[in-house]
C-alpha cells in the first residue's frame, strides 16, 4: 500500500483495488483502524482511504467537531502508521451536506474502477435510509464488517436495498465494542483512552483541548 496522500490530489490506476472508509471520525479510534485492516486483508486492497465527513447530515441533531480538526486528526493517525492508509479531504472541502453518493461518484471520476465503500454491520441495516442508496450501488460495491457466521443471506440483503445482495462483500472480523461518543465522554471525565485512540490523535486532542 502507498503512503498517506496529499489529500485532494487522489488519482487511481484502473487495475487498483480501492477501499474507502468514511466516517465522522470524531475522533478516529481503534475500532475504525481494526475495520480498515480487516477490509484491506479480506478484499486484498491495493489502497485504503479514510474519508472524514464534512457535514454529516445524519448527525445534524448533535454538535460535531469542526471538520478541519477531524481531518487533521485522521491524517495524523495515518501518517503515524507509516504507510497502509491514505486520507482524503474530498468530503471536507465539498459544500453542503455530505452524501456518500457524491463521494463514490467523485472517486470513480478520478479513476477508481474497482471500488468498495466500507462500513460496519449496523450501517448495512440502516442503508435504506441513506441518500439514494440504489445509486450508490451503481458506483461502488459495499464491504461490510460481520462477525463470522452472522452474515445475512442475499434475500435478506435485498429487503434492505433491492440488489444489495449482488453488490455486498462481507469482511469477517470480531466486533469491538467502542464508539466515538464513548471516547469523548471518557476524555471529558479525564479517563485514560490511550489504548483506544492513536497517540498522534491524543496529542492533537490535548493540544487543541478538544472534548474537554
Amino acid at each position: 500500500m502507498v503512503e498517506p496522500s496529499g489529500l485532494s490530489d487522489l488519482q487511481f490506476e484502473p487495475y487498483e483495488r480501492v477501499g474507502a472508509l468514511g466516517g465522522t471520525f470524531d475522533p478516529l479510534h481503534r475500532a475504525h483502524l481494526h475495520l480498515a485492516d480487516a477490509a484491506a486483508q479480506a478484499l486484498e486492497l491495493d489502497r485504503l482511504i479514510l474519508i472524514p465527513a464534512g457535514d454529516p447530515w445524519r448527525k445534524q441533531d448533535r454538535e460535531v467537531t469542526p471538520a478541519a480538526h477531524r481531518l487533521t486528526m485522521t491524517l495524523a493517525a495515518a501518517r503515524a502508521r507509516r504507510g497502509g492508509l491514505e486520507v482524503s479531504d474530498i468530503e471536507v472541502r465539498r459544500d453542503g451536506p455530505t452524501y456518500t453518493l457524491d463521494t463514490v461518484r467523485e472517486l470513480r471520476e478520478r479513476g477508481a474502477g474497482q471500488l468498495w465503500w466500507i462500513m460496519g454491520a449496523d450501517a448495512v441495516l440502516d442503508l435504506s435510509h441513506w441518500h439514494k442508496p440504489n445509486e450508490i450501488l451503481t458506483c461502488a460495491r459495499i464491504a461490510a464488517a460481520v462477525r463470522p457466521g452472522a452474515e445475512l443471506d442475499r434475500r435478506q440483503l435485498d429487503r434492505i436495498v433491492p440488489g444489495l445482495g449482488r453488490w455486498l462483500d462481507w469482511v469477517p472480523m470480531e466486533p469491538i465494542d467502542l464508539s466515538a461518543s464513548d471516547i469523548r465522554d471518557r476524555i471529558r471525565r479525564g479517563e485514560d483512552v490511550s489504548e483506544d485512540v492513536p497517540t498522534a490523535v491524543l496529542e492533537y486532542i490535548g493540544e487543541h483541548r478538544l472534548y474537554s
